[in-house]
């Protein structure tokens, strides 16, 4: 609120609340000389001035939460089928793996690695709040502990559930808009989001996110993600989408743990595929462990 009420400000300063009108006019010969009086305005409609400005102001401006309705709109969808490869660089040394994911809503996920070949045939199935991995050696699916959730996903900077989450910002967390920014010459809203206190500690992975959103195209160009301690952990950037119908999805993604040395992911996302059928198999154990 404390931004709309800046700007409504500066705009009301632009306003003379003291005006000056000819109301004059002598004529002589072709000369003409004008005189101005000046007139006061009253206390009632100086106020009436005040609230045309400010809901002038109101119309134009977005509030933080419309700003995350239209982030969402292009980020999050009923389902998902996409190839990803992952460039990780760690100490110097760059690693690539490939996997094919698919999403379901919130509750749903999938991840096949089919690239190196140490790593083909690995598999991740998420069903709610619980999520199996299966190694092709191993021959069969583990339960994957719920603090785990929040560790590297196969070395990478992403954990396991940033790159299972689908979920609606606006539901887990407090929204401000408090500024606007420029990222990479374009402009940008400034957001800060706060975990909803029933939420804070159990269902999200970070306490509070800022976020700078395109002003254009409507997703975070650049992304802060903090502990509750206010230690700063990861920070992602993305530097491409695509348009896929009426999104405009992120295809490029890099993200870096500040919590690790000389360490970043690049995620890219090739053949997206949006809100299809997917068939009820993939989101089975048995699809999971299957040889």
């Amino acid at each position: 609120m404390s931004y709309k009420y800046d700007r409504m400000k500066k705009v009301a300063a632009t306003f003379r609340l003291r005006l000056f009108l000819p109301v004059t006019l002598e004529s002589s010969g072709c000369q003409l000389r004008t005189k101005k009086k000046q007139y006061s305005i009253t206390s009632w409609q100086k106020n009436s001035l005040l609230i045309l400005i400010f809901l002038w102001v109101l119309s134009f401006a977005q509030t933080g939460i419309e700003i995350i309705d239209q982030v969402d709109k292009n980020m999050v969808s009923n389902t998902a089928e996409y190839k990803a490869r992952m460039v990780i660089s760690l100490g110097g040394q760059v690693r690539e793996k490939e996997f094919i994911g698919y999403n379901e809503g919130k509750e749903n996920a999938f991840l096949e690695f089919t690239a190196p070949a140490r790593d083909k045939g690995t598999r991740f199935l998420k069903l709610g709040d619980e999520m199996w991995i299966y190694l092709p050696q191993v021959e069969k699916a583990t339960k994957i502990a719920g603090h785990m959730l929040r560790q590297s996903l196969m070395g990478s900077d992403f954990s396991y559930d940033d790159m299972t989450g689908n979920e609606k910002l606006k539901e887990f967390y407090e929204i401000a808009l408090i500024g606007t920014d420029t990222v990479m010459d374009k402009p940008c809203y400034l957001l800060e989001l706060t975990a909803n206190p029933p939420k804070a500690d159990e269902e999200v992975s970070y306490y509070r996110r800022k976020l700078w959103i395109d002003k254009n195209y409507k997703f975070p160009i650049k992304e802060e993600l903090y502990a509750k301690s206010g230690k700063l952990m990861k920070e992602t950037t993305i530097t491409d989408f695509k348009k896929i119908g009426e999104r405009n999805y992120p295809t490029k993604i890099k993200m870096v743990n500040k919590l690790r040395q000389k360490t970043y992911t690049e995620l890219n996302l090739e053949e997206v595929k949006l809100d299809i059928k997917i068939p009820d198999r993939i989101f089975t154990k048995s699809y999971l462990e299957r040889k």
